[in-house]
């Protein structure tokens, strides 16, 4: 790369076209020069800090993706398409299988809590008070 540069540079006093070369061949001397891109950049420290959210409690409606106002029909829908996006016989490989696996025990577990009207009504209840 540098010997291209250095014909360039001399080939370029007769013929113009050969300072694009050089340039070329100066800018991919420098991106192979292996120093990362942020060493060039300028770093403002008076910034604050970006601001993490504060974790989320996960409940059986964000397992299955509803919201808790959800009617029944939603939520049989929402499993129906959850179990089948999350099957492990879909998966490619073994470790998404392994995935898959346990999504879909926690989708399972999740859908037979709040399918049962009695136990949805406990669960949202212990929900309120926090308990959960």
């Amino acid at each position: 790369m540098c010997l291209l540069a250095i014909i360039s540079f001399i080939l370029a006093w007769k013929i113009p076209f050969f300072w694009l070369v050089f340039f070329w061949a100066l800018w991919a001397m420098a991106r192979q020069s292996g120093q990362p891109r942020a060493q060039y950049q300028q770093v403002n420290d008076s910034s604050p800090p970006p601001r993490t959210a504060p974790p989320r409690q996960h409940t059986l409606y964000d397992v299955l993706e509803v919201s808790p106002n959800a009617s029944p029909e939603v939520i049989k829908a929402a499993y129906r398409q959850l179990a089948i996006k999350y099957h492990p016989d879909r998966q490619a490989d073994a470790r998404a299988r392994q995935r898959a696996e346990e999504q879909m025990k926690a989708i399972n577990a999740a859908y037979e809590i709040l399918s049962d009207p009695d136990r949805r009504a406990e669960y949202d209840r212990r929900l309120r008070e926090g308990l959960i």
